[in-house]
C-alpha cells in the first residue's frame, strides 16, 4: 500500500513539473511583439494574402497602433476607404512607429487619397512615406506613383496646388512637373533650383525612358492624338483583382505611350467600383469624353467578343455627391474594354491545335481556380470547334501524381492541353506522357526566358504576348527602358496592355467606324466594324536553349 502511494506521488510530481517547464516554453512559441507580427502581417499584404494579414492581427493587442495600423492597411487593400480614413488618420499623431509602419500609413493614405481624387494631400502622403523608406526597390515604387500621380493631372490643377502648399519638397516635385510638361531648358532650370531634391533620382529615370530610337518608325510610336477633344478616364483594377505591380504597370504603360505619341489629352484615374455600370457614371459625372476599362471582366455567354469599343448615351443629371466635378456630362462617351481573356487565349490554342492536325486532347488542370477557368475554357472552345475529349483531368492536393501517366496512357490523344501556373506546370510535366504534344496557357510561362527550373518544361508549346516573346522588335524599343525594372511575369504583360489600350484608343478615335488592326505589344489587336476587338498572340516554345518564338503552323 505504502508503496503505491510512494509511486502516486512521484507521477504527480513529475506530471507537474513537466507540466511546468512546458508552459513557460509554449509562451516562448507563440508570444510575439505587435512590431514583429505587424511586419508579417504587412507581408502577408504584399502578396495579397488577406488571410494571412488577419491571423497576423489577431496576434497584436487591440489597443496597440500597430493593429489600427495593419487594420487600414487591410481596409485600403479591400478597397474600403472610408474604413481606412477612421483608422489612419488618427495614426498619424502616432510616435514610436517603426520605420516600415510608418511608411505603409503614408502609403495607404496616399493611395486613399488618390481614390477621392485628392492630388494634393496623396502628394503629401507619398512624400511623407518617402522618408521612411530604405529599399531601393520601395522608393522607386513610391516615386513611380508619385509620379503618375502628377503626369496626370492637367497645368493648372498643378499650379493651383503649388499654391496651397508651402512645403518645399512638395513645391519640388509640382514643379517638376509642370517644368517636365514644357521643354528641356525648365527642366534644366529645376535641376539648378532643386540641386538636393529627392526626385533627381526620377528625372535620371524619365530622361533615359523617353529617349526614343530613331529606328523604330512604326505606327507604334507615330500615333498622335493631339487632334483629340475631351478628357480620358482610365479605370484599373481593384487591389483585390490584380496585384499592386501589376496595377501599377498596366497604369505605367498607359502613361508611357501617352508620352511618347507626345499628348496632352488629360487623363483621370479610377479604380473599378462595384459593378462596371457604377465606375462609368462616377467617370461619366466627371465629364470624360472617353472610358479606357481595364478592369478584368466574365464574358457573358452571349457576347461575341470579350473587350469592345461601344457608344453610350449617359444621362444629363446633377453631378453625384461624392464628387468635385461641375463639368457637364457629354452627349455621347465612349467605352473602350480592353484586357485579357482566358477564352480568347483558349479559342486561339484550339485554331492552332486545329492546324497542326489535332483531333482528340486530354485536359490536365492544377488545383487553382485559375487554372481550373483556363482547363474550363479550353475544353468548351475545343468542343464548339469539333474536337474531342478524351479525358479530363482535375488534380487535387491529395492526387497521387504518379496515377497520371497510366490514365493518359490508357486514354491516348493527339495531344494534352495543361492548364497550371509555371511552379504547377514544373511540377507536373514530368508525370505526363512527354511523347504526346503538349500545349500550355500563358501563365505555364515565369516570363523569364532562360531559366533552368524550366527544364521539365522542354518542348511543350505555349501562347503568350509578343512583348515577351519578342524581345528583340525594334518597333518596341520607346517602350522598354520604363518596364526595365518591372518584375517579369505578370506586371510585363499588364505594362503592355496598358501601352496597347492608350494606342487603340487613338487608332479608334482617328479611324471612327472603321476596321483597324494594331501590331502591339500583347499581340495582333483587330477591331470589327461593329467595335468588337479581338487579340492574336504568339507562339512560344520551352527548349534547351530557352524559350523561343515557335512559328504559327
Amino acid at each position: 500500500m505504502i508503496q503505491r502511494v510512494l509511486t502516486f506521488l512521484i507521477l504527480a510530481w513529475l506530471l507537474s513539473a513537466e507540466l511546468a517547464l512546458a508552459a513557460p516554453a509554449l509562451k516562448t512559441v507563440i508570444k510575439k511583439s505587435p512590431e514583429a507580427a505587424f511586419v508579417e502581417g504587412l507581408a502577408c499584404l504584399k502578396q495579397q494574402d488577406i488571410a494571412c494579414a488577419q491571423l497576423a492581427a489577431s496576434m497584436i493587442p487591440s489597443p496597440s497602433p500597430y493593429a489600427k495600423l495593419l487594420a487600414g492597411n487591410m481596409a485600403v487593400a479591400e478597397a474600403d476607404f472610408d474604413r481606412a480614413f477612421r483608422l489612419l488618420l488618427p495614426l498619424q499623431a502616432a510616435t514610436g512607429l517603426i520605420p516600415e509602419a510608418n511608411a505603409s500609413l503614408h502609403t495607404s493614405l496616399a493611395r486613399a487619397y488618390e481614390n477621392q481624387s485628392d492630388a494634393l494631400r496623396a502628394l503629401e502622403q507619398h512624400v511623407l512615406a518617402e522618408a521612411n523608406l530604405s529599399v531601393a526597390a520601395e522608393l522607386e515604387t513610391n516615386q513611380q506613383r508619385l509620379w503618375q500621380l502628377l503626369a496626370a493631372l492637367p497645368k493648372d490643377q498643378l499650379v493651383e496646388m503649388r499654391g496651397e502648399s508651402e512645403d518645399t519638397l512638395i513645391q519640388g516635385w509640382i514643379d517638376l512637373a509642370l517644368a517636365f510638361t514644357d521643354n528641356e531648358p525648365a527642366t534644366s532650370a529645376w535641376r539648378k533650383a532643386y540641386a538636393d531634391h529627392p526626385a533627381n533620382r526620377l528625372l535620371a529615370r524619365l530622361a533615359a525612358k523617353t529617349a526614343l530610337s530613331a529606328d523604330a518608325k512604326t505606327e507604334l510610336n507615330t500615333i498622335q492624338t493631339s487632334n483629340s477633344t475631351g478628357s480620358i478616364a482610365l479605370i484599373l483594377p481593384q487591389n483585390a483583382e490584380l496585384s499592386d505591380a501589376a496595377i501599377d504597370a498596366v497604369r505605367n504603360g498607359f502613361l508611357m505611350a501617352q508620352s511618347v505619341a507626345n499628348s496632352q489629352t488629360e487623363i483621370r484615374i479610377f479604380t473599378a467600383q462595384g459593378k462596371p455600370d457604377d465606375t462609368y457614371a462616377l467617370t461619366m459625372q466627371e465629364g470624360v469624353h472617353y472610358i479606357v476599362d481595364l478592369a478584368p471582366h466574365e464574358q457573358p455567354a452571349d457576347s461575341k467578343a470579350a473587350f469592345e469599343f461601344v457608344t453610350l448615351h449617359p444621362p444629363m443629371a446633377e453631378p453625384m455627391a461624392n464628387t468635385h466635378s461641375t463639368a457637364e456630362p457629354p452627349a455621347k462617351v465612349q467605352v473602350l474594354k480592353f484586357g485579357f481573356s482566358p477564352q480568347a487565349e483558349a479559342e486561339q490554342l484550339v485554331k492552332i491545335a486545329r492546324n497542326y492536325g489535332m483531333q482528340t486532347a486530354t485536359i490536365v488542370s492544377a488545383e487553382s481556380a485559375l487554372s481550373e477557368r483556363w482547363a474550363r475554357a479550353f475544353n468548351q472552345a475545343w468542343i464548339a470547334a469539333g474536337g474531342q475529349v478524351k479525358l479530363r483531368v482535375s488534380l487535387l492536393a491529395d492526387t497521387n501524381l504518379s496515377d497520371i501517366k497510366a490514365q493518359i496512357t490508357a486514354h491516348p490523344a493527339d495531344m494534352i492541353v495543361l492548364a497550371a501556373s509555371t511552379e504547377e506546370a514544373r511540377a507536373i510535366r514530368p508525370y505526363l506522357d512527354l511523347s504526346t504534344p503538349t500545349f500550355g496557357f500563358s501563365s505555364s510561362y515565369s516570363g523569364t526566358p532562360h531559366q533552368t527550373l524550366d527544364a521539365p518544361l522542354f518542348a511543350m508549346r505555349f501562347v503568350d504576348i509578343p512583348w515577351l516573346l519578342k524581345p528583340d522588335e525594334s518597333a518596341f524599343e520607346p517602350y522598354r527602358a520604363a518596364a526595365e525594372n518591372l518584375p517579369a511575369g505578370e506586371a510585363q504583360r499588364w505594362y503592355a496592355l496598358g501601352v496597347d489600350a492608350y494606342l487603340l484608343l487613338a487608332k479608334l478615335i482617328q479611324n471612327p467606324g472603321k476596321t483597324l488592326t494594331l501590331n502591339g505589344l500583347s499581340g495582333k489587336i483587330q477591331v470589327n466594324d461593329d467595335g468588337q476587338i479581338s487579340r492574336e498572340l504568339s507562339l512560344g516554345i520551352f527548349s534547351k536553349e530557352g524559350v523561343m518564338l515557335e512559328p504559327m503552323p
